[in-house]
């Protein structure tokens, strides 16, 4: 099932936190248990892929973040 908007929400503030701190243990958006494993999969600067995946409840999600366009400056 995917996630709603809010667990959305929550997974997108733990992967910021994640991306400070890789090392530390990540809460689950769907069952809050610590765990969750994030693998970055993205195609930067088109977009942000992230895998998630939490081995207490069996959630697997990919959660994509669309990037603005690179508009070239014209110097």
């Amino acid at each position: 099932m995917p996630l709603t908007p809010e667990q959305q929400r929550v997974a997108l503030r733990r992967i910021a936190a994640w991306r400070a701190e890789p090392a530390r243990p990540v809460a689950c958006p769907d069952c809050g248990v610590e765990g969750l494993t994030i693998i970055d999969r993205s195609a930067r600067p088109h977009a942000e892929w992230y895998a998630l995946a939490c081995p207490a409840c069996g959630l697997e999600e990919a959660l994509h973040i669309p990037m603005g366009a690179v508009i070239p400056t014209l110097d």
